[in-house]
């Protein structure tokens, strides 16, 4: 029935808020709790929603334009799961305009302006809902979303962001007053904190995240990964198979399909790094992949392709760390030390150009060849016998210089 409310309070859809009251009070001593508890509870509801001005206004705009918001809200939620925020944002627009007060279009178009970086109309909106809705935790976490992701946009573009941060946390602290069991908000504050690189502080938040809901179990999940992510960009990356461990005692082992995806997350991570570690030549990130590829190798012990990339990485690791050590030995000429590290960048593709490679290595040769006969071989046996990974980088190489190395 349209305007079912005011039928059942018995007054028309223009009616006072005097009127209103004057007919609930009417209404309940004719229908008490013991007398009729069914229409008793009918008056209770209708007389809470046209009681309330916002709520009233909302209600009249549903019975008048109802068929046409829903098409609306329809459209803009579809356009949504299809992350084309753009085209959603006049759909909602509409929306507001036919029932101003309908906070949860306000939130969805809050949402959009954040996907589509408009900040300043994000917090805007959000501004907004949390003044009239001040008990609404995620509206003030919508809040903090927005002041974070503007402090990260501006932080690629190399502004003053500290304010934003700042402002971010305020948001999340006050969604935390709301709703302290719900770890979200803790771990985007301590989002703000790792983009900040105050690493005491990201972890501290990141564990009040975990103790949130008072209790340790699977669920802690993203705030346990979320610390093996800053003791990376801390490098502090014997830590990550501490957390690792963790994790792994909280996981059920009955619930195969919680350890997948706790091993994907890791192994996925770990390609990420791979990728950034193959064009740098900062080694410890190969470190990394491979403390985060055993994490993924213990979580699920039958993925064979896990366990694959798991001996590949550990073979580079490997050859890295023999290099480091080869670099220092005293007892191999520098003219292999600086072609085992022409190995190793010669594996990740390090060189900008073929001819680049080229000069390069003829420079390294002719430095080899210059040397005394016996030092060449006394070299080449013992990289063969104490760092066979960086010998198998390109043995081809070394033997085709002990070849040359023997002719008189």
């Amino acid at each position: 029935m349209v305007y079912e409310f005011y039928h059942i309070l018995e007054i028309s859809s223009q009616a006072s808020a005097d009127e209103i009251k004057q007919a609930y009070f009417r209404l309940v001593r004719k229908y008490s709790p013991e007398k009729d508890p069914k229409r008793f509870q009918q008056i209770r509801v209708a007389y809470n929603t046209l009681s309330d001005p916002k709520a009233r206004e909302n209600y009249d705009a549903m019975q008048k334009h109802g068929d046409e918001i829903k098409d609306l809200i329809d459209q803009a939620e579809k356009n949504i799961q299809l992350q084309e925020w753009s085209t959603a944002i006049p759909l909602l627009k509409q929306v507001l305009v036919l029932a101003p007060t309908m906070n949860a279009a306000r939130n969805l178009l809050g949402l959009c302006y954040i996907h589509t970086k408009n900040w300043d109309f994000a917090v805007k909106v959000y501004k907004a809902l949390t003044k009239t809705n001040p008990d609404v935790a995620i509206y003030w976490s919508n809040l903090g979303c927005a002041y974070k992701l503007q402090a990260e946009y501006f932080n690629e573009q190399e502004l003053s962001n500290i304010e934003l941060y700042h402002n971010a946390r305020e948001c999340y602290q006050q969604a935390l007053n709301l709703e302290s069991f719900n770890s979200a908000p803790y771990l985007e504050i301590a989002e703000t904190y790792l983009s900040e690189t105050n690493y005491p502080e990201a972890l501290a938040w990141a564990e009040l995240a975990i103790g949130a809901d008072g209790k340790a179990d699977y669920n802690d999940f993203e705030a346990l990964f979320f610390i093996c992510r800053v003791y990376f960009c801390n490098n502090q990356l014997h830590q990550i198979e501490v957390i690792a461990k963790r994790i792994i005692s909280l996981l059920p082992e009955n619930i195969l399909e919680i350890r997948q995806y706790a091993a994907s997350r890791f192994a996925n991570l770990g390609i990420e790094i791979a990728k950034i570690a193959a064009k740098s030549v900062n080694f410890n990130m190969w470190r990394a992949v491979f403390e985060f590829f055993k994490a993924a190798k213990k979580l699920d012990t039958s993925n064979l392709g896990i366990k694959q990339i798991c001996v590949k990485i550990e073979e580079i690791v490997s050859a890295i760390n023999q290099y480091e050590t080869l670099s220092q030995d005293y007892l191999i000429i520098q003219g292999f030390q600086r072609l085992a590290a022409f190995c190793l960048a010669d594996y990740f593709d390090f060189y900008d150009s073929p001819l680049e490679r080229k000069t390069f290595l003829n420079d390294i040769l002719t430095e080899i060849l210059a040397s005394p006969t016996s030092t060449i071989f006394s070299s080449l046996e013992r990289i063969k016998f104490y760092y066979p990974v960086v010998y198998g980088l390109n043995t081809e190489l070394f033997n085709r210089i002990e070849q040359v190395a023997c002719v008189p």
